[in-house]
């Protein structure tokens, strides 16, 4: 990709704030971080704000603890990294009342280009990995940044399990351990330590899981009631998902979790021939072909019919 547009906006600009969208994962903080440091290695002010609170899992990476929630005055630019339009950012102004210049790096194929200055790249495995090719030419990436960039790719990826996973981002990958990253620390601290809490939530969604259209279609529900009696956090919802997704047989799975009294968030996982982005489209929401979401205003049961009326229309046209 062609860079020298953002490179060109690091010659005009000092001061620079670094966002992601609201629930964070680990290539909105990981990227986040890695970009904040990389413009102060190059000389900027640069600040990193994530409008919601930074999971648990993701408090070791480096200068994770100098996220903040919030920022005063206005900077001349806002680099948005790993979101998909404008409103999931969380900010309470226009992004342009918040600084002179947008800058939309994202690889989302749902993208709304809503920057002044638009990459995307739809291809790459995560934000973590176009921004491996932004700041290798920028400044010397170092342990912090690697770490960060890593996180970013390996997340995004499901630990190199995903269809997204390319000859590209594992060649980055490997670059990045030879500067040093751990692989073995990072996957222990991302994915293998879960609170009692979390193992709770697990147990409680799995009693939810339907399977429907001849076993294709499985589904999980995570309610305000079972968010409430696990004692769970949001972040402990990450990768339930995938519980029904791995059911042998499964095309594509679906998450439904209640935030609130008619607000429903819907994810969608498939496995080879169902492009879920189309099926989230159809709500207002986006994502890539294996993995999309969308929100709903709605109650718990008609979100429930609508949509699974539609994934069960997707499965029978596709079969056909």
């Amino acid at each position: 990709m062609d860079f020298s547009a953002f490179y060109n906006i690091l010659a005009k600009y000092n001061s620079y704030i670094v966002t992601s969208h609201i629930v964070p994962d680990g290539d909105g903080i990981g990227s986040v971080l890695a970009m904040m440091l990389a413009l102060q290695k190059a000389g900027k002010n640069a600040v990193a704000v994530v409008r919601d609170t930074v999971p648990d899992k993701y408090i070791f990476l480096p200068y994770a603890r100098t996220i903040k929630k919030d920022f005063d005055g206005k900077y001349d630019v806002i680099i948005s990294l790993d979101c998909g339009d404008e409103e999931r950012l969380g900010f309470e102004k226009p992004l342009k009342d918040l600084g002179k210049i947008v800058v939309n790096i994202d690889h989302h194929k749902s993208n709304t280009f809503f920057g002044d200055i638009n990459i995307i790249d739809c291809h790459a495995s995560s934000v973590g990995e176009i921004l491996y090719h932004i700041i290798k030419d920028l400044t010397i990436i170092d342990m912090d940044i690697a770490t960060n960039i890593y996180t970013s790719i390996i997340t995004d990826t499901g630990s190199l399990r995903y269809s997204n996973t390319t000859p590209s981002c594992l060649r980055i990958l490997a670059e990045l351990v030879e500067k040093g990253v751990k692989p073995d620390f990072i996957s222990r601290q991302v994915f293998e330590k879960r609170s009692i809490e979390s193992v709770n939530l697990i147990k409680m969604a799995l009693n939810t899981l339907e399977i429907l259209s001849d076993g294709m279609l499985a589904c999980i529900f995570i309610t305000k009631e079972i968010m409430e009696k696990s004692g769970a956090k949001e972040e402990d919802t990450d990768g339930i998902i995938n519980y029904a997704r791995e059911i042998e047989g499964v095309e594509v799975a679906v998450l439904f979790k209640e935030k609130e009294e008619g607000l429903i968030k819907v994810g969608f996982r498939s496995n080879d021939w169902i492009d879920v982005s189309k099926i989230a489209e159809e709500f207002g929401g986006g994502g890539h072909a294996r993995a999309a979401g969308c929100t709903l205003k709605a109650t718990l049961n008609e979100t429930r019919e609508n949509v699974l009326n539609s994934v069960k229309k997707y499965l029978a046209r596709e079969k056909s």
